[in-house]
């Protein structure tokens, strides 16, 4: 299964003609038809509207393809939310973590609605999605007051922003030496590329690929935090590119995240991985 492309702008929330061409299942007017008459059905639009009125405007789409005929619009999608206050022109510096939120949703049963916290960094346009016992997600099934429900649930992401930034700024105090370095680059490539029933790495790529930077840094960036550490592997995972030698000993060259449940869950589990080593630099210090 492949993705639709996005459209994503640094400070200019997406019109409804961009809306849908990036993902036009947000726009279904009836569940797929295979839905039992248990299935409460809301258009992702109305969420959308909903969550606009609130302040929330929509900066990135994305959604599933499918080859089953006739699926296509009602497959999973992913919405992506800034509030109004950080859409400001003044507001895009470089470097600068501007907080999202980041809605899921499908109309063929595969996915109730999710909301997640999101971040969004500039100086690569790279996006990240929290995850951990500070950050964790709200689902909310397809019944009862859904678009309440997805309403409330964005307030209670929104509320734990203020510390979701507090353990971005713990990470950039955190400094690890190149060993420390590669040892988390080894536990980030077991997320996308177990081990084998040997112990051996199925990765085409080594732990120094991973951490190489995909860009010239400058400033803060260029110092050994937990932080920038974290964003270069994610910008990696992210973006592919990495070339090696694939399992069967041919030349291969990754490929960059497109699909909506590779995106949270590479993002999630970099996350929770970021935030055990910080733990751990804490303790032993």
């Amino acid at each position: 299964m492949s993705y639709s492309a996005n459209i994503s702008t640094a400070s200019r929330a997406m019109s409804t003609d961009q809306l849908r061409q990036a993902a036009p299942s947000i726009f279904a007017t009836e569940p797929y038809f295979k839905m039992s008459q248990r299935y409460a059905f809301i258009p992702t639009i109305d969420i959308v509207e909903k969550m606009q009125n609130e302040g929330f405007m929509p900066v990135k789409a994305d959604q599933s393809r499918c080859r089953i005929k006739g699926k296509a619009d009602f497959t999973k999608h992913m919405v992506r939310f800034r509030h109004v206050d950080y859409l400001s022109d003044t507001l895009q510096a470089v470097g600068v973590e501007i907080p999202e939120i980041v809605l899921v949703n499908s109309h063929d049963g595969a996915s109730g609605y999710q909301i997640h916290a999101g971040l969004f960094r500039l100086i690569c346009a790279n996006s990240m999605v929290s995850a951990g016992a500070t950050f964790d997600s709200i689902n909310v099934r397809h019944s009862g007051k859904i678009v309440d429900d997805v309403i409330e649930g964005s307030f209670r992401v929104i509320d734990g922003i203020p510390a979701l930034m507090d353990s971005i700024d713990g990470m950039k105090k955190v400094d690890l030496d190149r060993d420390e370095q590669l040892a988390f680059s080894r536990a980030a490539t077991e997320i996308r590329y177990p081990s084998d029933e040997h112990g051996n790495s199925t990765a085409p790529f080594s732990p120094e690929k991973l951490l190489a930077p995909k860009r010239v840094y400058y400033g803060d960036d260029k110092l050994p935090t937990l932080w920038n550490t974290f964003n270069n592997i994610q910008e990696n995972y992210m973006k592919g590119g990495l070339r090696g030698i694939g399992r069967t000993g041919r030349r291969t060259t990754t490929r960059a995240i497109k699909s909506v449940n590779a995106d949270l869950a590479t993002n999630r589990a970099l996350w929770i991985l970021a935030e055990s080593m910080k733990e751990l630099k804490q303790q032993a210090a």
